[in-house]
């Protein structure tokens, strides 16, 4: 394993992960479903999310690592994104769904493809960083 590439891949996927999602939640995704009780105790909350996403981040430039198989880098990085990305966030939001009684599907299913396809493009950076082959 290439422990820099590692480091470099984790580190831009986590800056691309947090600009990307205040991007998405702030002028993408649809008002009416976002929240409009604020919690006294938000402002804590925000190093946690930070430290999942970066926790996230790490696992996922790890895994491209010892799954990639060493082709086409887009193609590859593509594959690898999109399959990670159904794999963690459709099950996750489908279970939010029957489980919260705070959206209705439409904005879950709206949340799942966006994080689905940001996987993807995470899937392509990392593979271009990581020479898009599996590191022995």
């Amino acid at each position: 394993m290439n422990t820099k590439k590692l480091i470099i891949s984790s580190v831009v996927i986590f800056i691309m992960y947090v600009i990307m999602d205040i991007l998405f939640y702030t002028y993408v995704f649809p008002e009416k479903y976002v929240s409009k009780a604020v919690r006294p105790e938000e402002e804590q909350l925000i190093p946690i999310a930070l430290l999942g996403l970066f926790i996230a981040s790490c696992m996922f430039s790890y895994l491209y690592g010892e799954i990639a198989k060493g082709q086409n880098k887009f193609r590859e990085g593509i594959k690898y994104g999109l399959a990670l990305g159904t794999f963690m966030y459709l099950p996750l939001f489908l279970i939010f769904y029957a489980t919260r009684d705070t959206r209705p599907l439409e904005a879950w299913l709206t949340n799942a493809a966006f994080h689905i396809i940001q996987f993807g493009i995470f899937g392509i950076v990392v593979a271009h960083i990581r020479d898009g082959a599996a590191d022995s």
